[in-house]
């Protein structure tokens, strides 16, 4: 995915610049809670809910909802990439480029699922 619009390259920078938002995308290789990301990464659940927002601005992280059967859905949070890179165009102008995550086993599934429902 290319970025060239200025406010999205500047949130992309501003994610990665930060520290606490690096140590995120490190954990967050598969999906966790928010409670569970602030307990691993050492941080107030407050500042884990302004930095995923942020990550997710950035279209670093993405949002899962887990279905259970007592009808409480969870939000999970996971990485939505594997790679960022930045190149500078003929212009001068900066070129980022986010590599998508690969697919994982619940993305499957859930195509799978949609599948299924969609026959029923």
């Amino acid at each position: 995915m290319a970025h060239n619009d200025a406010s999205k390259t500047q949130a992309l920078f501003d994610a990665l610049a930060d520290p606490d938002c690096r140590d995120i995308l490190r954990v967050l290789d598969e999906p966790l809670p928010a409670k569970e990301v602030a307990s691993v990464c050492d941080l107030p659940q407050t500042s884990t809910y302004r930095k995923l927002e942020q990550l997710s601005e950035a279209e670093l992280v993405t949002e899962e909802t887990e279905v259970r059967p007592d009808g409480h859905h969870a939000t999970a949070y996971v990485r939505d990439c594997d790679g960022v890179f930045v190149g500078i165009d003929a212009d001068g102008a900066f070129e980022v480029n986010v590599l998508p995550a690969e697919e994982r086993p619940s993305d499957r599934l859930a195509l799978l699922w949609s599948r299924v429902s969609e026959e029923l």
